[in-house]
Formats: C-alpha cells, structure tokens, sequence
C-alpha cells in the first residue's frame, strides 16, 4: 500500500494529502483550501507516510516537528461593520 505525504500549503497553511507517484512524478501541488499551485520544494513541511517530517525549501529553520504559524485571520470591511 502506498504511503501517502500530507503537504503544507505555503499560501494558506492547510495541510491536504498527495499520493507519492505524484510526489514522484514532480507535479506541481494544488492546495485544495486557497486554490494555490505551488511547486513542491515551496512547501514548508512535509510529513511522509512513515511520519518523516522534511522540511520543504521554504523552510526556516527551527523545530521541523512544530507546526507552521497560520496567517491571521482577514479582518471585516470597516464598510461592513455599519450594515
């Protein structure tokens, strides 16, 4: 059975699941949250289906076990507050 890779997002920071013959092939990545292509050396993390965690190129540094911060939420129109 394959072992699939669970992918961060470097746009919106979702993590969604990719088959490894698609990971292999080197298909570039569409995060099924934001809509985002991105190739695969952009992800920030990548957890193997061994729970391998690989840090993607975008990578930082730090703990590669912790979990990427996630953008602050988009605050309302100041237009909307008043309806």
């Amino acid at each position: 059975m394959a072992q699939i890779f669970n992918v961060t997002c470097p746009g919106c920071r979702g993590t969604f699941p990719v088959h490894p013959e698609l990971w292999q092939a080197g298909y570039d990545l569409l995060c099924p949250f934001c809509g985002r292509m991105f190739p695969q050396e952009e992800s920030p993390r990548i957890v193997t289906g061994t729970g391998e965690q690989r840090p993607g190129s975008a990578w930082r540094g730090g703990d590669a076990g912790s979990t990427p911060a996630r953008p602050p939420d988009p605050q309302p129109d100041a237009h909307a507050e008043g309806m």
